[in-house]
């Protein structure tokens, strides 16, 4: 057997290992969590409205585990609010589900992967005059997250939200920790 191949079956061994041992500590289940962090909305002028601009959002959720290695996740968001002087901007509430993806990497320590899809309100002021309407669209995001003890796991994520309503097809990105608790 050459180096390569030898190389190639102990890291194999090690994959499976950890797999084991995630699927040991994560047994199917619902759970629920909440999260805060920082927004950033990317987009164009809109009348007046300077881009790039961050605020506080967060988010609470629920899921269930079917795998150790797949999840369904609903819940609620708020994205912030972003201004200028000559309007506002703001990402109201919105609901989504998501389907999560988790890769063991360590024991107790995980990454993440995420898609799904989004539907919020967007309000804008402009000048005095009010408008609002809600829409849908992608969203998608990766993270770690570390089981504290076998019901709790802290999570560090970065999540993109397409915004597609009025007239506004842009980004707004959340960094966020959070805390989950499964049953």
């Amino acid at each position: 057997m050459n180096h390569l191949s030898s190389k190639l079956i102990i890291a194999s061994a090690a994959s499976l290992m950890a797999l084991a041992a995630h699927a040991q500590s994560v047994q199917p289940g619902p759970y629920i969590g909440g999260s805060v962090g920082t927004t950033k909305f990317h987009g164009d002028n809109v009348g007046g409205f300077d881009t790039d601009t961050t605020d506080t959002g967060g988010k609470i959720y629920g899921g269930y585990q079917f795998t150790p290695n797949f999840s369904l996740e609903g819940g609620w968001i708020g994205l912030g609010k972003y201004s200028s002087s000559a309007s506002e901007l703001k990402l109201n509430n919105g609901v989504f589900l998501d389907a999560v993806g988790t890769f063991p990497v360590a024991q107790d320590f995980s990454l993440l992967g995420r898609v799904g899809v989004y539907n919020g309100k967007a309000e804008r002021t402009v000048n005095g005059v009010n408008d609002s309407e809600r829409g849908t669209d992608v969203k998608y995001g990766a993270g770690v997250q570390y089981d504290l003890s076998k019901n709790t796991a802290i999570r560090g994520e970065w999540e993109r939200y397409r915004v597609k309503a009025l007239d506004i097809k842009d980004n707004t990105d959340m960094f966020s920790v959070g805390v989950n608790y499964r049953f």
